[in-house]
């Protein structure tokens, strides 16, 4: 699905998480990607036109099976994105910040908010990846909207004040 999840995983080959994790530890030190925001960035990119597809192509046209399975799509790729910034950003900044308390403070700061933001994304998905009631027809709108806001504010203050940080130390 992504560009950057097919080179994570190789291209024909998929690895359990935890020989990426155990590969990613390699003498306790993330390596610094030049290619990584660039990557991340093209993940928002693709996140932000799927989830508009489950509004486009699935919701507003009725089709709940199709809503349901752009949702189980958007999920992975969602999940998948929150594994790479975690492993290959976050921990990056976290072990080359340690000198610099002030942006460390901000960089956990967000690594936190990003953890309340993912568990809304994932609860809406849970909620969605079901048979449509006409419950969930009266309420997908109101949540959809909640969760499209919410993500695309932190996509944005991601790019413009977050990613900024990243660079070789």
């Amino acid at each position: 699905m992504f560009k950057f999840i097919g080179r994570l995983f190789g291209a024909n080959k998929v690895e359990p998480v935890q020989e990426i994790v155990r590969s990613s530890f390699d003498s306790n030190q993330i390596k610094y990607n030049p290619d990584l925001i660039r990557e991340l960035e093209d993940d928002h990119k693709q996140l932000v036109a799927d989830f508009g597809k489950i509004w486009s192509e699935g919701f507003e046209k009725k089709d709940y099976a199709k809503t349901n399975r752009l949702i189980t799509n958007f999920k992975g790729a969602f999940q998948a994105h929150l594994l790479a910034e975690n492993i290959k950003f976050y921990v990056y900044l976290e072990q080359t910040l340690k000198g610099d308390p002030e942006n460390l403070h901000v960089v956990k700061e967000f690594r936190l908010d990003m953890n309340k933001i993912a568990r809304a994304a994932t609860n809406f998905c849970k909620r969605y990846q079901v048979q449509f009631t006409t419950r969930h027809v009266e309420q997908f709108e109101n949540d959809y909207k909640k969760v499209g806001k919410v993500l695309t504010q932190r996509i944005t203050l991601e790019e413009e004040s977050l990613y900024v940080l990243y660079k070789p130390r």
